[in-house]
């Protein structure tokens, strides 16, 4: 493999649609596969408050990780993150590699917090966010159903300083 990380550009929309396209094919609980169409996908690359990225493999869209900050003028210090891998890519350090890149270019930009909400029986997600030096902060109880195991998850809130 030889992955490259780095800023998603308009010419990389064709290829992100395709990951979401198997995203949503495994009924994955990630927000990118609430994004409707192309054109919502190219809006939020257009947000000035919207940092894509991506990990590539010879071409290959694997990864995608998004940080969103406040539209408010006095919240752009912090990030909300959301990563979402292939799945033929999961479990090789992707995502993790994929959010030291991105979070070093967001802080260039002034971005001093990021923020993560995890369902908590995404343990995998949990151990990545715990590795990259994250802490947790709290939780939303509750806060997901399960359709797989018919049970109530929480958000489990996880916060790290820039």
């Amino acid at each position: 493999m030889n992955i490259v990380y780095r800023p998603m550009h308009l010419s990389d929309v064709e290829g992100v649609w395709e990951l979401f396209e198997v995203l949503k094919a495994e009924k994955a609980g990630v927000s990118f596969t609430e994004i409707i169409d192309k054109r919502e996908l190219n809006r939020i690359l257009e947000d000035a408050n919207v940092f894509l990225y991506i990990a590539e493999d010879g071409g290959k869209v694997i990864s995608v990780l998004r940080g969103s900050r406040g539209v408010d003028a006095s919240i752009k210090h912090s990030v909300l993150l959301s990563a979402a891998t292939h799945p033929g890519y999961r479990n090789k350090g992707i995502a993790r590699e994929l959010t030291l890149a991105g979070l070093e270019d967001m802080k260039k930009d002034g971005v001093t917090l990021a923020r993560l909400y995890i369902y908590s029986d995404n343990y995998a997600s949990i151990n990545t966010a715990l590795r990259l030096g994250f802490t947790i902060s709290g939780a939303v109880y509750r806060h997901h159903f399960n359709e797989q195991t018919q049970e109530y998850v929480d958000d489990i809130i996880l916060h790290k300083l820039l």
